[in-house]
């Protein structure tokens, strides 16, 4: 009898410790594993990671906390959840004394925003999206609230819905609603504001820029575009469902995503690339008439289309090569150089 309560005795001590939780605190922060062995001043944790600090939580497959330099070490499958954001890495450092984190391997950080936007009818409407940073590096300053992402940074901004599955959000993902790439972007989450520096490119449905720098404040819905600022942007002609592409070089650059409004400022530079209109069989006709009258005067080089607009010509006939990404349609370039801002919407 005695033999079987040791037995039973021996079964308890050996399984208790996979089910318990060890704890251990570095600072404000409580450190807990199912399976934690400690050995000079260094635990390590193989059990699973979970390291709970104010409003934030790390988890992780495994770690290693080094209680004399306040190192904790994350390692495989890291997750560190904060109010709003998920960021997602193979390996991070918390520094404890610091309170800041360093995230390595296919660092990805996940935010959820909310702002007003225009509903077309005169009125706003709150609007949801999802914001996902991708780079090599994401280093994190909690007394700051800021985060610095480093090297290949790209964000993309989808549309996000209470709800929605994970096979809906990886779907949302293949259409951005924007599409920012730089080498170095600082967020700031009380100010929500972010800076991109060094190859910026911007791109929207209606937008493409480029710059060395781009500032983007979230509140005021604006985007600030500055050295050697660059963009092409997409708009409907006054009065038509026809677009044109309005090409702009100037000092700064200023972009309003919710109005899809642009404005250049200081040494502006711009070129307008008119399409040909609408699809419809008059469209067609006007568009042959044009085109009998541009053959008949061909060796002037000077010339007017349809409407009465000047249109220089390269010499020899051959149209200047047009920028890529314009929409399919028939272009007349039209050459404007002005040393004051402009301004474009959608009903210029």
């Amino acid at each position: 009898m005695k033999k079987y309560i040791l037995l039973i005795m021996t079964a308890v001590l050996l399984t208790a410790p996979l089910s318990a939780q060890t704890s251990v605190t570095a600072g404000d922060m409580v450190i807990s594993s199912k399976l934690m062995t400690f050995f000079k001043n260094v635990y390590v944790a193989r059990g699973g990671l979970k390291a709970e600090q104010k409003d934030s939580v790390l988890t992780a497959d495994r770690g290693i906390y080094d209680r004399e330099l306040e190192i904790v070490k994350a390692i495989d499958n890291v997750e560190v959840i904060q109010p709003g954001s998920v960021l997602t890495s193979d390996y991070l450092e918390a520094y404890v004394k610091e309170d800041r984190i360093l995230a390595r391997g296919n660092p990805k950080l996940v935010r959820i925003v909310e702002r007003a936007s225009p509903d077309g009818e005169g009125k706003t409407k709150m609007r949801k999206t999802r914001i996902i940073l991708t780079c090599n590096e994401i280093e994190g300053f909690n007394k700051e609230s800021r985060f610095l992402a480093k090297g290949d940074v790209r964000v993309i901004e989808v549309a996000y819905r209470d709800g929605e599955t994970e096979e809906e959000a990886a779907e949302s993902e293949n259409s951005p609603v924007s599409d920012l790439i730089c080498e170095t972007l600082e967020l700031f989450s009380n100010e929500d504001k972010g800076i991109a520096r060094n190859n910026v490119e911007i791109i929207t449905e209606t937008l493409r820029a480029t710059g060395d720098k781009a500032i983007y404040l979230n509140r005021e819905n604006r985007m600030i575009i500055v050295g050697r600022a660059h963009a092409f942007q997409t708009s409907k002609e006054a009065g038509t469902n026809a677009e044109q592409v309005s090409e702009l070089y100037a000092n700064k650059i200023i972009y309003y995503p919710d109005e899809d409004r642009t404005i250049a400022v200081g040494n502006v530079q711009a070129t307008v690339y008119p399409s040909s209109g609408g699809s419809g069989k008059g469209d067609k006709n006007k568009d042959k008439k044009k085109k009998k009258r541009e053959k008949k005067k061909s060796g002037e080089n000077e010339n007017k289309d349809a409407e009465g607009i000047v249109v220089k010509k390269e010499s020899g006939n051959s149209p200047k090569e047009l920028p890529e990404n314009l929409p399919e349609g028939e272009y007349l370039k039209i050459e404007d150089n002005e040393d004051t801002y402009i301004e474009a919407t959608e009903d210029e």
